[in-house]
């Protein structure tokens, strides 16, 4: 089984219903993606608790006391006016919203915040997305060694994945990757909170110089690993191997998931495995 720990808020948002549309907008609640169009924000934490308060209660303000509850716990020691302030200035620049003469975010001096879009947000449903086209890399473990190595080559795969599979995979921000670790959540659990089809894992063992990188693709809806390999190289450069290592994988990673088609999918139950023993 394939077990991962959920964030503290993640009950509340794996409803039927995960994604609010108002105006040009959708916001989807997991991923915390913020959807205009082809163009796509990643709000951060306090401007997405923000929105979504303000989209709770349409038309009703929604004080600055509420907000710090919300944003801050009891205890927490924090410039929250000025946090505050902040967080709102970056929720309306990814509105595109306007202070002064505001269509989603209006002001009540002194009192708090007011949704007043006259179109309220309303739940839609999700466009399905090909089951491969989600890919969310989870950090490597690192047993031996130095675990900046395993956070390095997990951020290098992440971004060879980018740039190597835009047709094919797309990846989930590294943000997301880390509310989901170490926290015992199933892999079927985190593919539908966020809407993955893969989830991609590794293990690194190192002694001295000679390093074996072990990975594997997990289909999240069938819980079941689906291909999987083996690197070993003598580690010089760490720098250098990282790239290395990472474009190997990031190459394999996405000629496998592009070969899966939906009906393909339904099928291959069996893992692949591949051993690649390089220099």
């Amino acid at each position: 089984m394939h077990s991962l720990h959920p964030p503290s808020d993640l009950t509340a948002l794996q409803a039927p219903h995960d994604v609010l549309s108002f105006g040009p907008f959708e916001l989807h609640l997991p991923s915390r993606e913020l959807h205009n169009g082809s163009a796509r924000t990643t709000l951060q934490g306090q401007p997405f608790e923000i929105l979504r308060m303000l989209l709770e209660r349409p038309g009703s303000v929604v004080t600055r006391n509420q907000l710090r509850q919300r944003l801050w716990p009891e205890g927490t020691f924090v410039d929250y006016e000025h946090s505050l302030n902040a967080a709102i200035k970056r929720l309306r620049a990814a509105l595109g919203d306007d202070a002064q003469n505001p269509r989603f975010v209006e002001t009540l001096a002194r009192r708090g915040y007011r949704w007043r879009a006259s179109d309220h947000a309303t739940n839609a449903r999700r466009v399905p997305q090909p089951p491969g086209n989600r890919l969310l890399v989870l950090p490597f473990s690192m047993l031996g060694g130095d675990e900046d190595f395993g956070n390095g080559l997990t951020e290098e795969l992440i971004a060879q994945l980018g740039s190597r599979g835009a047709e094919d995979v797309r990846v989930i921000a590294r943000i997301s990757a880390l509310t989901c670790t170490g926290t015992g959540q199933r892999a079927r659990q985190v593919g539908e909170s966020l809407d993955v089809g893969y989830l991609l894992e590794g293990g690194i063992r190192r002694q001295d110089a000679r390093m074996r990188i072990a990975v594997w693709l997990v289909d999240t809806h069938e819980e079941v690993q689906v291909w999987s390999a083996i690197h070993e190289c003598d580690v010089k450069d760490p720098l250098a191997t990282q790239i290395d290592m990472a474009a190997r994988i990031a190459q394999s990673v996405v000629e496998e998931v592009a070969r899966r088609t939906p009906r393909e999918r339904s099928h291959g139950r069996d893992a692949s495995v591949t051993a690649i023993r390089g220099g």
